[in-house]
């Protein structure tokens, strides 16, 4: 092979590497996010999406595909609180839901949100997490869902109580945010 044709050929390798989503990006910090939880009793078998925008102001371009979202869940209870695991989901916005999903506003006693029969949300999941009442454990989030909300600057959590209930006043954080994704 002569000089001439190597560089042609790294150039190309790299462009079918880039097509087929090999090329990682560096990881950038999203902001932390706190969530109050509902008491959970209740929503059995439900989606709960809260309504505060937990990525807003964060973006990606749009080129970039394959996002993942790494970080510390820590759930907070009052003592009473025994959540164990959630199924994570996300949506853009909460404006044009399906018929599946009723909205409550915020009262003294639980936060605003929207709560959709879980059967239609399959498109919207981006997850499991499991946790220990206290202690930060390591989560990773991915999935289409999660590629739109990034995009789109806007993400709203959404959570299936899997294992243990919450109960009002207790709280999830999401710490130590990265994002990664792929070319």
């Amino acid at each position: 092979m002569t000089r001439v044709h190597r560089p042609l050929l790294a150039l190309l390798s790299c462009t079918l590497i880039a097509g087929c989503g090999l090329i990682p990006t560096p990881s950038v910090d999203v902001k932390n996010s706190h969530l109050d939880l509902p008491s959970s009793g209740a929503l059995s078998g439900k989606v709960v999406y809260l309504t505060r925008d937990s990525l807003a102001g964060n973006t990606v371009p749009a080129a970039l595909q394959q996002i993942t979202v790494r970080g510390t869940a820590t759930y907070r209870t009052g003592g009473l609180g025994t959540l164990r695991a959630v199924d994570m989901y996300v949506r853009t916005d909460l404006k044009a839901l399906p018929a599946t999903c009723t909205t409550y506003a915020a009262t003294p006693t639980a936060p605003g949100m929207v709560v959709c029969e879980a059967a239609g949300e399959t498109g919207q999941a981006i997850g499991q997490m499991t946790l220990t009442a206290g202690q930060g454990v390591a989560f990773a989030l991915g999935g289409a869902a999660l590629d739109a909300a990034a995009k789109a600057g806007h993400g709203f959590f959404g959570m299936r109580f899997t294992v243990g209930q919450s109960l009002f006043g207790d709280t999830l954080d999401l710490t130590g945010m990265k994002a990664s994704a792929r070319l």
